[in-house]
């Protein structure tokens, strides 16, 4: 979501491929497919008036929900196929209205944040709904509680994220302040979701940056959340979602606490060292 339109159109294709190319993200399923698939789509009507971020979003709200019910009301393989196609679709336009509003310069704050409270309903959505599919065809609880529990420790993990970037935004303006550079911090705060210039990269760089794209998978981040579904779905093997892949992101009710817990602890160690 977005502020009024601010339309400056590019004056080549390379031009506006470059522009589109506004974001760097480090996920895995983002970075070999949400983003060149973001940036295929865009290429064609990032010039287009008509077609704006807000649009953009709501189509992507559209998809993932037809997605969910599809998954659940149509229990079959090419349902469940169709249906993880459909949220993965929605996973793009997510991606995409963002990068839209980058291009254009005018994101939000308040769109942010209604793009961000969407992600989380619809994530809960997915959880709930690939739970109650397979529930229903193998009467096992642990398909049934273990993606539940899955979406609490995926949550909770993002909760102790959130506080630590809070207090973290608190150091730097301590640490900014004491450099005497507040200022300059702050204005580079107020623009909200800056264009990022994409790098220069060789052919070499090229084949690392796609190399750590697929080492960043064991990292399980969020976004590869829709990887897994469509994976399980594809594959038609349930369990790699509501078993593997949930059991592991179960660990954040454990693991987010513990993890954001040292790493602030850390960054408030070299705060007072330098102060």
């Amino acid at each position: 979501m977005a502020n009024e339109e601010t339309l400056v159109k590019s004056r080549s294709l390379r031009e506006r491929w470059m522009r589109l190319r506004n974001f760097q993200s480090n996920d895995f399923w983002a970075m070999v497919f949400a983003r060149p698939l973001t940036i295929l789509f865009l290429l064609p009507v990032a010039d287009m008036a008509w077609v704006t971020p807000n649009l953009i979003t709501w189509s992507s709200v559209v998809a993932k929900l037809a997605g969910l019910g599809v998954l659940v009301w149509l229990p079959d393989y090419w349902g469940g196929v169709g249906g993880a196609l459909l949220v993965n679709l929605g996973l793009v336009l997510d991606n995409m209205d963002g990068t839209l509003a980058r291009y254009r310069g005018n994101s939000s704050y308040l769109g942010y944040y209604l793009d961000k409270t969407v992600d989380i309903i619809c994530l809960a959505g997915l959880f709930v709904a690939i739970a109650l599919r397979v529930y229903w065809v193998t009467a096992d609880l642990l398909d049934l509680l273990l993606p539940l529990t899955a979406f609490a420790g995926a949550s909770v993990a993002a909760y102790c994220k959130w506080i630590y970037s809070r207090v973290e935004t608190d150091i730097q303006l301590i640490e900014h302040r004491q450099a005497g550079t507040l200022e300059e911090f702050a204005r580079s705060r107020a623009e909200q979701n800056p264009f990022i210039p994409p790098p220069e990269r060789t052919f070499a760089e090229w084949i690392r940056f796609v190399g750590r794209a697929f080492w960043s998978i064991i990292y399980f981040n969020e976004v590869d959340i829709f990887f897994f579904l469509l994976l399980a779905m594809v594959l038609n093997q349930a369990w790699l979602f509501t078993q593997v892949m949930a059991g592991v992101y179960t660990l954040g009710l454990l693991v987010g606490p513990v993890h954001f817990y040292f790493k602030l602890r850390g960054r408030i160690g070299r705060l007072s060292q330098g102060a």
